[in-house]
């Protein structure tokens, strides 16, 4: 899978954020119960505007956990030809893709140290 810049710099900061809270016990105190006052004082600026955040402590290895991501409305399904045509297999490059989480934790904990 090819990333965007966009989606590149969102899972960099989406890894710093994980990265702290791991060597950070009161940063991860602080995440979990005021999670948008903490992310500005840990990025020194304003959050942006829209949304709010949730965060749950996922770090007991006793479970698994699983998030059920937000349901898409009915217009957010609605595909043109194009986007049809790359998703039944016509015209697209596909490639598969398997997510190698431990070499991500690996790399996670590696990081800005």
């Amino acid at each position: 899978m090819i990333l965007t810049e966009e989606q590149k710099k969102g899972q960099d900061v989406f890894f710093r954020i994980i990265t702290e809270a791991w060597v950070n016990d009161d940063f991860k105190k602080s995440l979990i119960t005021n999670p948008e006052e903490t992310l500005e004082k840990f990025f020194g600026r304003k959050l942006p505007i829209g949304k709010k955040i949730k965060v749950t402590d996922q770090s007991d290895p006793e479970y698994l956990y699983i998030n059920i991501p937000i349901k898409m409305q009915q217009k957010d399904q609605e595909l043109d030809e194009k986007k049809l045509d790359k998703l039944s297999g016509g015209t697209s490059n596909r490639t598969s893709s398997t997510t190698d989480y431990e070499g991500l934790y690996d790399s996670l904990g590696n990081m800005y140290k």
